[in-house]
C-alpha cells in the first residue's frame, strides 16, 4: 500500500503536462522561424529586384550623359560624368568604353579598406549598357556593383520583423499571464478535486480504492485490513442542529481519524457521513479489532452541549475475508450493517456467516430484479368490510411465486427491494399489476370498489421519483375513483413538510389516503388533525384481544372518536376473534380486515366475492365462534 500514490500520479500527471506545454512551444517556435523564414525569401526577392532597377536606371542616366564625351572622346569630362556615380554606395566601379574595347574613363570608389564580411558573402553584380549616339552605339558602360546592401536591407527588415513579433509575443504572454495563472490554479484545483475530500482534507473514495487494489495486490505477503465507519444517525444531526454543525462534526471526525494512525495507514472519507481506513501491514485481527474499538471509544464528538455522536465500525481483513478491494468493500459494508442491527455504537468483524447471508441477500435482490420482467409477481385482494359485512373496499398485495424458491414472504422481498432501491420499479410494476386486473374485472361486467395500495417512503423521495408515479398513474387510467394510497405514519411524517410532499400531490389530484399500522410509529394526535386522511387504520397490536384489554378497548375507543372527530373512517386490522369483533362494532368502529373475516383472496376469488354481493348477497362474511 502506497498512500502516496495519488500524489506520484498528480507529479507524473503535471510532468506529462509540462513535456506537451514544451512539445506546444518549440512548434510554435518552429512555425515562427519558418514564417520569418518565408518572409525574408519574399523580401530579398523584392529587394533584389529594386536594386537590378535601381542599378539599370543609374546606368542607363549615365550611359545617356556620356554619348557626347564618347563621340568626342574626351576622357577629362568623361571621368567627371562616372564620379557622379559616388552618391550610388553600391556601385564599385565604373568603366566608360569607346567602342566595345578602348578604356575612355574609369571610376572607382575610394579605397575604404578590405572588404567587409558581408560584402564578401554577399557578392557582386555586373551590368554592361550602350552608349547611344542618334541611333548608332559609340560605346559601352560597365558598372560593376556589390549586393552587400541588399542583405544589410534583409537583415534590418528581418530583425525588425523578428523585433515586432518578439514584443507582440511578450504582449500576449504578458496579457494572457494572468489567465494562465488561474487556469494553473483551476488545473490544480481539479486534480486536488479528482483525489480529495474537499470538507476533511481526507483521500476520497477513487483515491482510497486505488490505494485498496495496491494493497489487495500484495496482501498474501502484507495482510492489510479495512474499516468502514459510519456515523450513527448523522441525518437527525443536519435536520435537527442545520448543516453547519453537521460538517464540523465531519471535520473533528477526520482529525481524530488522522490521529488515531500510523504514518503507513491512509484514512479517507467514501462520501456523507462513512469514511474508511486501510491498515496497512503489519496488521492481524487483534490489532484489527483493538483498532475498531478505540473508534468506537474515541471518536464520538460532542456538538454544542448535546450528548455524543457515536459510530459504528465495520472490519474486513485481507486476504482472509476477501482477495480485491471491491470484496473487500462489500464485506466490510455487510459487517457495518450487521453492527447498526446490533444496536449501534460498535464494531462488528466479517465473518463466513455473514457473507453467506450478504450473498443470499443479493442472490435475492437479483432474482427480484429478474421477477419484475418475467411475470413471477402477482396481487391478491384482502377485503375491508362494514359492520354489516359489505365489502366497502380491497387492499391489494404483492405475492412473488420463484420457480424454485417458491413463494417468498412479503416482508422479506419487500425489505430487499427496500434496502436496494428497487421499491421504486415494484412500486410501478403492481400498479400495472392492478391496471390489468381492474381491467380483466370491467370486461366481466363489474365496476370494483376503491383498491388501496401501500406507498412506500423510498418510493417518493426524490422529486424524479415522485413524478414517475404521478405519470404512471395518468398512464394506467388509475384515478382516485380506482385507487387509494395507505402509508406507514414514517412515510407520512417524513414526507409532510417538504414542499412539494407526495402527501400533497395526492391530495391535490383527488386520492384517497389511509394511516397504515397507526400506533406503531409517532402516533401524534396533531399530526391527525393536520394530514386529513381519508382512513386510520389501528395496527393489529391494539385489536388483538380488545375484548379482554380494557386497556386496549379504552384506547380504541378514544382512537376512534377522535378520528371521527375529524371525519376519518376507522379500519381495525387483524380481527380474527369473533370477540373482539363484536367488541369493535360496539366501539363503534367503521371497517374491519383480518383473517378471521376474509384472507387475501386470488383475482378470481376476489371477483366471485364481488359479484356475489353485486348479485344481492347480504353478508359476505362469517365470523368464527
Amino acid at each position: 500500500m502506497n498512500p502516496a500514490k495519488p500524489a506520484a500520479r498528480s507529479l507524473s500527471h503535471m510532468a506529462a503536462q509540462n513535456v506537451r506545454r514544451g512539445a506546444a512551444l518549440a512548434l510554435a517556435l518552429a512555425l515562427l522561424l519558418v514564417f520569418l523564414a518565408v518572409l525574408g525569401v519574399v523580401q530579398h526577392a523584392q529587394l533584389d529586384q529594386r536594386f537590378q532597377t535601381d542599378l539599370e536606371v543609374q546606368a542607363r542616366i549615365v550611359a545617356d550623359n556620356a554619348a557626347a564625351t564618347v563621340v568626342f572622346e574626351t576622357a577629362a569630362e568623361a571621368r567627371d560624368i562616372l564620379g557622379a556615380l559616388r552618391a550610388s554606395p553600391a556601385i564599385v566601379e565604373a568603366e566608360l568604353r569607346v567602342g566595345a574595347q578602348r578604356r575612355l574613363a574609369l571610376y572607382q570608389r575610394a579605397d575604404e579598406g578590405p572588404p567587409t564580411l558581408l560584402e564578401r558573402w554577399a557578392g557582386e553584380t555586373e551590368l554592361a549598357v550602350p552608349v547611344r549616339a542618334q541611333r548608332d552605339t559609340v560605346g559601352q558602360l560597365r558598372v560593376r556593383a556589390s549586393r552587400a546592401g541588399i542583405w544589410a536591407d534583409l537583415l534590418r527588415f528581418v530583425g525588425t520583423a523578428t523585433a515586432m513579433l518578439a514584443a507582440a509575443l511578450l504582449l500576449a504572454w504578458l496579457a494572457s499571464w494572468g489567465l494562465r495563472r488561474e487556469v494553473r490554479r483551476a488545473e490544480r484545483r481539479t486534480e486536488y478535486l479528482a483525489h480529495y475530500d474537499t470538507l476533511t482534507d481526507l483521500p476520497n473514495r477513487e483515491t482510497f480504492r486505488a490505494a485498496l487494489e495496491q494493497a489487495a495486490e500484495h496482501s498474501a505477503a502484507q495482510p492489510v485490513a479495512v474499516l468502514v465507519i459510519n456515523v450513527d444517525n448523522f441525518k437527525q444531526i443536519n435536520e435537527n442542529h442545520g448543516h453547519a454543525v453537521g460538517d464540523r462534526l465531519l471535520c473533528e471526525l477526520a482529525q481524530r481519524l488522522r490521529g488515531l494512525l500510523r504514518p503507513q495507514d491512509l484514512a479517507a472519507r467514501l462520501g456523507g457521513d462513512e469514511f474508511a481506513l486501510l491498515l496497512a501491514a503489519p496488521i492481524d485481527e487483534a490489532a484489527a479489532r483493538n483498532l475498531a474499538a478505540q473508534l468506537v471509544a474515541l471518536l464520538p464528538v460532542p456538538v454544542g452541549e448535546l450528548l455524543p455522536t457515536h459510530v459504528s465500525v465495520g472490519v474486513v481483513l485481507l486476504p482472509q475475508h476477501a482477495r480485491d478491494a471491491s470484496a473487500a468493500l462489500r464485506c466490510a459494508d455487510a459487517a457495518l450493517v450487521q453492527a447498526k442491527r446490533q444496536g449501534k455504537d460498535g464494531f462488528q468483524l466479517y465473518s463466513a456467516e455473514l457473507g453467506a447471508a450478504q450473498d443470499a441477500r443479493l442472490r435475492l435482490e437479483q432474482d427480484l430484479r429478474a421477477a419484475l420482467g418475467s411475470g413471477q409477481l402477482r396481487l391478491v385482494y384482502q377485503p375491508l368490510f362494514d359492520a354489516e359485512g359489505r365489502v366497502q373496499s380491497l387492499e391489494a398485495l404483492a405475492r412473488w411465486q420463484h420457480p424454485q424458491r417458491g413463494a417468498v414472504a412479503p416482508a422479506e422481498f419487500v425489505t430487499v427491494a427496500e434496502s436496494s432501491g428497487l421499491i421504486v420499479e415494484l412500486g410501478l410494476h403492481t400498479l400495472g399489476l392492478l391496471a390489468q386486473d381492474l381491467q380483466g374485472w370491467r370486461a366481466q361486467g363489474l365496476e370494483a370498489p376503491p383498491v388501496a395500495i401501500n406507498l412506500s417512503s423510498r418510493q417518493c423521495r426524490q422529486p424524479q421519483q415522485r413524478q414517475r408515479l404521478l405519470d404512471t398513474l395518468q398512464r394506467l387510467g388509475l384515478g382516485p375513483q380506482q385507487l387509494e394510497f395507505e402509508l406507514t405514519e414514517g412515510t407520512l411524517f417524513e414526507d409532510l413538510e417538504a414542499p412539494d410532499s407526495m402527501v400533497a400531490l395526492l391530495q391535490q389530484r383527488g386520492y384517497a389516503l389511509a394511516i397504515d399500522d397507526f400506533g406503531t410509529g409517532y402516533s401524534s394526535l396533531s399530526y391527525l388533525r393536520r394530514l386529513r386522511c381519508r382512513k386510520l387504520k389501528i395496527d393489529r397490536l391494539f385489536v388483538h384481544g380488545v375484548a379482554r384489554s380494557s386497556e386496549a378497548r379504552l384506547l380504541i375507543e378514544a382512537i376512534i372518536r377522535v378520528s371521527q372527530g375529524l371525519a376519518m373512517q376507522v379500519v381495525a386490522e387483524g380481527v380474527e376473534a369473533a370477540t373482539d369483533w363484536h367488541c369493535l362494532r360496539e366501539l363503534g368502529c367503521d371497517l374491519y380486515q383480518g383473517f378471521g373475516l376474509a384472507r387475501p383472496l386470488e383475482a378470481p376469488q376476489a371477483l366471485a366475492l364481488l359479484q356475489a354481493q353485486a348479485a344481492g348477497a347480504r353478508t359476505l362474511i362469517k365470523v368464527p365462534d
